[in-house]
């Protein structure tokens, strides 16, 4: 069926990889100012603590990483040293909508295995949303605690993994529970019923062993949540994705850290004895916008960093590929080993200066990771 999601199953070791489709300047904060910016809609940045030490910084608006690009965010800090991304465990935005999320152990894998230090937090207050019954919109962090993780991670000389392990297993019941507790009080002063604390606490409990929280057991309860989703995502076709090439993949990924990963791809298809593993973005312009490119590039990383592929039991051959679709008169698929033919691959597109500007740097980011390709070709 061609709507039906392929099951493949993969190891990884480790990952390389040189991130170069990024904007020139991320902005930059004293810790004052970012206490103060933390809120606003400032995806990532950099905090600048003295002349020597600054720490890249991204913040999720949501647990759920297929929300607001959270890929994206985390991928304009990860050519710099100790990138942080702040996470809220808990995002209720009310009884009225289906967006209910909370963190899962893939997402902790997922960072651990790339040297991303994590920062749990909670959303403290909220307003109600006008356009929906029992809803709120505009939930805001509690700063204090996020900038007091930050600078215990400034002076942190062991390595992201163990930082989150630790920071999990000390901080994470607490942190719920205020989430928890924070949103209830959100919902009576809106006048807003929110979701259940009942059925919050339940999957706490659920982590507990001994009535303390438990690494393992926050794994093994939330690792089947992060399957379903991912194949309920894997079998979810999207307007705008035109996956003409091939079908959905549902992939089940492990790592030396005894991490998994639940991951989707947009599409997989035979190219020749290699199967082809594709993220997909789209447009309505001449080339999806640099957030959207971002995005599906760190999407890629884990794919590419895949040392063995098993479709059932067998190994398989495998190619990772971004695809860009968009109002455009031709194709043109990087690395190219011809100068000429990217030039003149924007001069029949007409791109305009930031186009060529994100044109230039994807020929870049292919040469510096090999292994890694991208079509860039007309919508259908």
């Amino acid at each position: 069926m061609k709507n039906k999601a392929l099951h493949l199953r993969g190891y990884i070791e480790s990952v390389k990889y040189d991130p170069r489709v990024r904007s020139k300047l991320l902005p930059r904060f004293t810790l004052d100012e970012f206490e103060i910016k933390i809120n606003r809609r400032i995806p990532s940045g950099v905090i600048d603590f003295d002349e020597e030490v600054s720490l890249p910084y991204s913040k999720w608006l949501s647990p759920k990483p297929s929300r607001s690009y959270a890929s994206g965010r985390v991928y304009r800090t990860y050519h710099m040293n100790k990138p942080i991304v702040v996470i809220p465990v808990l995002k209720d935005e009310g009884s009225g909508s289906r967006n209910n999320d909370r963190f899962t152990s893939t997402s902790l894998a997922r960072m651990n295995l790339m040297g991303v230090y994590i920062v749990l937090a909670w959303y403290e207050s909220a307003r109600v949303n006008d356009r929906y019954d029992n809803r709120v919109k505009d939930h805001r962090l509690n700063v204090d605690w996020v900038v007091e993780r930050i600078r215990e991670i400034k002076p942190y000389r062991l390595s992201a993994h163990h930082w989150n392990q630790m920071h999990f297993k000390r901080d994470y019941e607490s942190v719920y529970r205020q989430a928890v507790e924070c949103y209830q009080r959100i919902g009576a002063e809106c006048g807003v019923i929110m979701n259940s604390a009942e059925n919050h606490l339940k999957l706490l409990e659920m982590c507990l062993v001994d009535g303390r929280f438990d690494l393992d057991a926050f794994i093994r309860s939330s690792d089947p949540r992060s399957a379903r989703s991912a194949r309920g995502e894997a079998m979810t076709l999207h307007d705008l994705e035109h996956l003409t090439d091939g079908r959905k993949a549902y992939l089940e990924l492990k790592n030396f850290l005894g991490g998994s990963y639940h991951l989707t791809a947009d599409e997989v298809f035979w190219e020749g004895d290699s199967l082809v593993i594709q993220e997909s973005k789209n447009s309505r312009d001449a080339l999806p916008k640099m957030s959207d490119v971002q995005d599906g590039l760190f999407k890629n990383i884990l794919f590419m960093s895949i040392q063995e592929l098993l479709l059932g039991d067998r190994p398989i051959q495998f190619k990772t590929r971004l695809k860009l679709t968009g109002v455009l008169k031709d194709s043109l698929m990087l690395p190219t080993r011809d100068d000429a033919a990217v030039t003149a691959f924007a001069d029949r597109n007409n791109l305009k200066s930031d186009e060529l500007e994100l044109l230039r740097l994807l020929h870049v980011e292919t040469i510096a990771n090999p292994g890694l390709s991208i079509e860039i070709a007309p919508n259908s």
